[in-house]
Parts: structure tokens; C-alpha cells; sequence
């Protein structure tokens, strides 16, 4: 039954997104979003101007959900831009992890954006600036912090996808490992300007519950 403290859009969005997370890009169904919400199978594109439309207020709608994620976190480190950017990448991860269809090339060009899309989320843009921000105050230039947020780039798309597809070692520890690759981009890029310091990190509660 649908949720009546809610628009129609918005609860036609949720329930898009939770079949996307179950059942991926191969097995999503407008219709199937629409006999869940019990309206007509014409609601989503009446709603959304088509699929198109649609995947575009997914898109938005989780951009805005990761958003709050990454201001709470800005709000609680303030000017440790670094911690900051360590655990917003942390909890982008977990994001990817709990919605694999982002890292599906055929979500991003149904809305013609490609993976490019998620570069232009503002939750994505405000990661992103934490660390341009922790480089700027050590006054490391654009062209090696644009070289080291590479190593974070591939770090996040490529710990979603092991994890998604269950391609962890057995035993693996996931947190663990993240967290030490992680330390090991900064202690790099800190050694090669010649501002290193001692990294104190504390474990993170990395993909629970």
C-alpha cells in the first residue's frame, strides 16, 4: 500500500530504486514499479515524461540522499579536511555498495549522461572539494591531486564491485582493507610534496547492519 504522507512521484521513485536495487537494470519494470504503488501502468510515464525521466529523479532523488550523508560528515570534521574526505569516501562506498546499479553504464545512458553522471551529483562535487581543499592548504597543485583522486576513484568503484559480487577473499575484511589502502594514497601523496605526518586512523563500522 502506498505511503499516503507521500507524493505519488516521490513514492513511484522509492519503489523504482528499491527494484533497481533488487533486481539490477536487467530486470527493472516501469509496470512492475507501478502495480507496487497500485496505480495505473500508465502513472510512471504520465509522472516522469518516460523511463528517461524516470532514471533522471532517481538520479536526483539519491544524489540528495548521499548529500545529507556528506554534510553531516562536513559538519562534524569542520576544517580536518582530510578526515572529512576519508570517511565521505567511505560512506560514497558503502552508497555504490547499497545501489549497484550505479555502476552500471546502461542506468547512466538511459539518461544520456554515462558514467559522467555521477560527477555532476553534488554530493559527489562535495567529496571531491574536501580534498582539493586539504591539497590547497599544503599547496600540492591541481595536476598531482587530480593524479592522486584517481587512486581514490579507483579504489571506490573497484571495492563495489568485489564486494557487490561477492568476490572477496575468504576472511576478507573489507573495512580493514579500504581503510589501509586509503592510508596508504595519503601517506604517498604526503611524502611525495614532503608534508607527511603520522595518519591517525581509527577503524571504521564499515558496512553494518
Amino acid at each position: 500500500m502506498r505511503d499516503t504522507g507521500r507524493d505519488l512521484k516521490t513514492d513511484l521513485v522509492v519503489e523504482a530504486i528499491s527494484q533497481l536495487r533488487e533486481n539490477g537494470m536487467e530486470g527493472f519494470s516501469a509496470r512492475a514499479v507501478a502495480e507496487a504503488c497500485r496505480v495505473s501502468c500508465a502513472a510512471p510515464f504520465k509522472h516522469f515524461d518516460g523511463r528517461r525521466g524516470m532514471f533522471f529523479a532517481i538520479s536526483e532523488y539519491l544524489d540528495n540522499m548521499l548529500c545529507e550523508t556528506m554534510e553531516d560528515i562536513k559538519a562534524r570534521w569542520g576544517t580536518d579536511h582530510k578526515r572529512s574526505h576519508l570517511e565521505m569516501n567511505e560512506a560514497y562506498i558503502r552508497f555504490l555498495c547499497e545501489n549497484p546499479f550505479l555502476i552500471n553504464e546502461s542506468f547512466w545512458n538511459t539518461i544520456d549522461e554515462k558514467q559522467a553522471g555521477i560527477r555532476k551529483w553534488k554530493s559527489f562535487r562535495n567529496m571531491t572539494e574536501q580534498f582539493r581543499l586539504y591539497c590547497q592548504a599544503r599547496e600540492i597543485s591541481e595536476e598531482i591531486y587530480k593524479s592522486y583522486y584517481f587512486n581514490f576513484q579507483t579504489l571506490a568503484y573497484g571495492a563495489a564491485f568485489v564486494i557487490v559480487n561477492g568476490l572477496l577473499l575468504e576472511g576478507g575484511d573489507p573495512g580493514r582493507d579500504i581503510l589501509d589502502l586509503e592510508e596508504r594514497i595519503y601517506r604517498n601523496l604526503e611524502q611525495s610534496v614532503g608534508t607527511c605526518r603520522p595518519l591517525l586512523f581509527t577503524r571504521p563500522d564499515y558496512l553494518k547492519g
